[in-house]
């Protein structure tokens, strides 16, 4: 079907070709924007004009044809007259040009009978013509990956769309005037390092053919810059592309736009400051006076004074311990798996605190605020709080559930920032990929002095949340599968859910069902949407279905709760997803009888009703291989 419209578009350019149409020539006399021809139309009206776009519609009656060009600013009327126009040329253009194609117009503007501005055409020129037909609005891509591989039909067909990138252009200008404004100079640094500093993350590898030697594309903004307050800076900020080889979520990207200013004899309180005034700025530009946006169903308010909120006290709120005391790594890993937070057995201290900070103080941080004090263990390029050594001086701006940005009071001691490398270094051998590279350069370079200064690093991800989108959506063309791995049916990343449910404990049917939906609804609102290939499907009628998830599920049984509870056990530590479902649960609603009643117990005593693994096919399968088939 395709092949034969493109054929068919194939004649008609031949045809053009033919007749002393230049197929795509190389200028155009656009004049003026669609935009500004409508709102200046009386002044133009005495003369003729020219104006160039592509055709978003086409009606051809009789000797007339009306279409509607659209270039960037919108769209305006032509009409194109055979008897303005003459015989040849105007059935040259009824017969070969279609919507999609760009043209240019030139003639007099008037206003028809029913009051739509329109210009008449005196000659028409064809600029491009389209070899496929361009997706209607009505029958427009819905599938969000089609969407985002072939975004240029996503802009061409939804202005909603392009001003989503107009708004982003809006900015990233907001960052720069403000930071020119607060007598800051952009300076630009390589993103190619001999050591990849600066964050916790994985870096790309490239090999360099001239020096013959590898590289890393930079993970951060930030050792070149602050070698420069070595050098004598002392208010520069870089807006730049990083590179960080990991996993992408709604969230996270591996090639994505960053900002990091450093300020020397700054200090944190005028960071804060200083940066609370600019998102402010930001909000108000990108989406409007109000200063409100959306997370999900909850609306977001930028414009009060940002509370401060204490890492200590709210992590000993969420977890019960003490981090001002002594705190041992089994000791955070028991947490976690209290909590049934997945980690690596390689992780450290520092990245055990962070991992169950994510998963619990993060999660209660909805409204704008600033979270200070952070541990000594998790920020290896901040300053000690001299009043607190087991804490540093840093910042981070914090809203919908994420951290939107990121500040310190930067580590000028060479000695000091030794050792925490080193100890970086340690996490690294032990398998932590992410811990930070021992850079002897940079430490040679704060061995020559560095004044104190306030740096801070903010990325595309705050305009992401700005305009309640995933930040893939955010990005014009992000980076994809090859089009060949496309998702066209289940998942090819093969993943399986199994529910297992405890026979022993005598339920009746509609108990069972209960179980059974009580862990999909657990392990749904832990998944969320990543468990859907897209979100929903169309009908021929051009009607919506939502999506199943991608992933196969079954229900087994087995014989009692002690053999669930080991499965369960099993699961955790072969780092699979697990929901349970206990008695407690089935027999009220009411959560705080449900935790008090639990509480009560040993957990050899908690009944379980049943589980749900989910996770690599091979590793759920293992586990639940024993297990028969729920009858």
């Amino acid at each position: 079907m395709l092949d034969n419209i493109r054929e068919a578009k194939i004649e008609k350019l031949n045809r053009l070709v033919a007749a002393g149409e230049e197929a795509y020539p190389q200028e155009s006399k656009k004049e003026y924007t669609n935009q500004y021809v409508v709102e200046h139309f009386d002044e133009l009206t005495e003369k003729p004009l020219t104006l160039a776009g592509r055709i978003k519609s086409m009606r051809v009656m009789g000797a007339l044809a009306f279409v509607h060009i659209e270039d960037e600013s919108g769209k305006i009327q032509i009409l194109v007259k055979r008897d303005i126009v003459g015989d040849e040329r105007f059935d040259l253009f009824a017969n070969n040009i279609d919507m999609g194609d760009f043209i240019q117009a030139t003639g007099t503007l008037f206003v028809t009978k029913t009051g739509e501005k329109t210009l008449q055409a005196d000659a028409w020129k064809l600029l491009a013509k389209t070899l496929l037909p361009i997706p209607s609005e009505f029958y427009g891509l819905k599938d969000i990956e089609a969407l985002l591989r072939k975004r240029y039909l996503d802009l061409m067909m939804n202005q909603e769309t392009r001003e989503l990138f107009l708004k982003k252009t809006i900015f990233w200008k907001t960052i720069r005037t403000f930071l020119n404004n607060e007598g800051f100079s952009e300076v630009d640094t390589p993103a190619l390092e001999g050591i990849a500093g600066g964050a916790d993350a994985r870096p790309f590898i490239t090999h360099h053919n001239a020096l013959d030697r590898d590289f890393f594309l930079r993970i951060s903004l930030e050792l070149p810059l602050k070698k420069m307050l070595v050098g004598g800076f002392e208010k520069i900020y870089e807006i730049g592309k990083v590179f960080r080889n990991e996993g992408i979520d709604a969230e996270h990207l591996q090639d994505y736009l960053a900002m990091e200013f450093y300020w020397a004899y700054g200090d944190m309180e005028k960071g804060m400051d200083a940066v609370e005034r600019m998102y402010k700025e930001i909000v108000k530009n990108v989406v409007g006076e109000d200063m409100k946006t959306q997370y999900d169903d909850v609306e977001i308010d930028w414009s009060g004074t940002w509370p401060r909120v204490d890492y200590f006290v709210e992590f000993k709120k969420e977890t019960g311990i003490d981090l001002s005391g002594e705190v041992s790594v089994e000791e955070l890993k028991k947490k976690a798996d209290e909590l049934g937070i997945k980690y690596d057995t390689a992780d450290g201290k520092g990245r055990m605190i962070d991992t169950i900070y994510k998963k619990t103080v993060r999660q209660r941080l909805i409204q704008p605020c600033f979270l200070m004090g952070h541990p000594l263990e998790v920020s290896p390029l901040a300053k000690k709080d001299p009043n607190d050594t087991k804490r540093v001086l840093r910042f981070q701006p914090i809203a919908c559930k994420s951290e939107l940005g990121n500040g310190f009071s930067e580590l000028n001691d060479p000695q000091d920032q030794r050792q925490r490398f080193e100890e970086q270094a340690k996490l690294r051998e032990a398998g932590d990929e992410e811990a930070q590279m021992l850079d002897e350069d940079f430490i040679e370079a704060l061995e020559y002095g560095m004044p104190p200064a306030v740096g801070f690093g903010l990325s595309e991800r705050l305009f992401s949340f700005l305009m309640n989108r995933s930040i893939r959506e955010t990005v014009v063309f992000p980076p994809m599968k090859e089009e060949g791995e496309v998702k066209t049916g289940k998942a090819k990343e093969t993943k399986i859910a199994v529910v297992v449910l405890n026979k022993g404990a005598s339920m009746e049917r509609w108990e069972e069902m209960n179980t059974v939906g009580h862990l999909n609804a657990a392990f749904a609102a832990r998944g969320g949407k990543g468990l859907l290939m897209q979100d929903e499907i169309q009908t021929k009628d051009n009607q919506a279905i939502k999506l199943n998830i991608q992933h196969a599920i079954l229900i087994k049984e087995a014989g009692s709760s002690e053999v669930i509870q080991k499965l369960i056990k099993e699961s955790k530590v072969q780092k699979l997803d697990v929901a349970e479902f206990t008695r407690e649960m089935l027999k009220t609603t009411n959560d705080k009888k449900i935790i008090e009643e639990t509480k009560a117990k040993d957990i050899d005593d908690v009944e379980f009703l049943g589980a749900l693994v989910f996770g690599e096919k091979g590793k759920v399968e293992s586990l639940t291989k024993e297990f028969e088939l729920y009858k």
